[in-house]
């Protein structure tokens, strides 16, 4: 099969994709879904220890924090033979070219797990909120569906950096970029092992994560040491300037690391061998 694109044939792959995606998904989903009725019952049962209902701000980071996990596991459970010299014969006989397999993976992975994830649980949220009698939870959650800020910042932090924030603001996909690079760390690595695919890939993270922690704490030390140098202004302006250079620089980070992942998974899918 070739690299070409081939619009009815991009679409037999997604609706075979879509045919099996609950088969293959469908109780992790029924998990990940059940886990805000057990916060609620969790809040029911401890009322007496709240001052006040559970608004629904905080509820939506929560349901966000689930909906990430739903992203990672599903390209373990949607495409878990694909790269399996023996099982994977299936996915490799599949009438459609690498590219069409490929954005359907994408599709399903950064896509329609998400919506299908968010539509779910907000729904089931909305449903425990309008459980008449002593309810834990005030507001409803989709309301925050449609906050389209792409960099959140406290502009009670420092009035004066507002210009700043101004700027970083006008990021375009910042937010898009910081979630599509973490999805397609899953996504490759998920091409890349056999065995235990997820559990490799969070190893790898956090190992990643402490090297970079340590980097941040010999900075801060070497950063205590000299800011003593400067005057009030330009100790301000440093701050503002390492503000924004933390940010475009993860913007940037963030953009390469999806083109690069994402293109090294479409390599993986042409080349690999069953």
């Amino acid at each position: 099969m070739n690299k070409t694109f081939d619009i009815k044939r991009f679409g037999n792959i997604v609706r075979y994709d879509a045919m099996s995606y609950f088969k293959n998904f469908g109780w992790t989903l029924i998990v990940l879904l059940a886990l805000p009725i057990g916060i609620w019952f969790l809040f029911y049962t401890n009322m007496s220890t709240f001052d006040s209902p559970y608004m629904h701000g905080g509820r939506y980071g929560i349901l966000k924090f689930i909906m990430i996990l739903a992203v990672i596991l599903a390209p373990s459970r949607l495409y878990k033979t694909c790269n399996d010299p023996r099982r994977g014969i299936q996915f490799a006989m599949l009438p459609a070219s690498t590219l069409e397999k490929f954005l359907s993976m994408i599709f399903f992975c950064c896509v329609a797990t998400p919506i299908v994830y968010m539509t779910g649980a907000v729904a089931i949220d909305t449903i425990l909120t309008l459980i008449p009698g002593n309810n834990p939870y005030d507001g409803f959650v989709f309301n925050q569906i449609f906050n389209s800020d792409i960099v959140t910042i406290d502009p009670n932090i420092n009035s004066d950096a507002a210009e700043y924030y101004d700027d970083i603001t006008k990021l375009p996909l910042y937010k898009f970029f910081a979630f599509l690079a973490y999805v397609s760390i899953f996504i490759f690595t998920n091409m890349l092992f056999k065995k235990r695919k997820v559990s490799k890939t969070i190893g790898i993270l956090v190992v990643v994560g402490i090297i970079a922690m340590v980097a941040v704490i010999r900075f801060s030390m070497n950063y205590e040491g000299f800011d003593s140098s400067f005057t009030e202004e330009e100790f301000h302006e440093f701050n503002m300037a390492l503000i924004r250079w933390i940010y475009y620089g993860g913007y940037v980070v963030n953009v390469i690391i999806s083109t690069v992942l994402l293109y090294l998974t479409y390599y993986k899918i042409r080349k690999q061998k069953y």
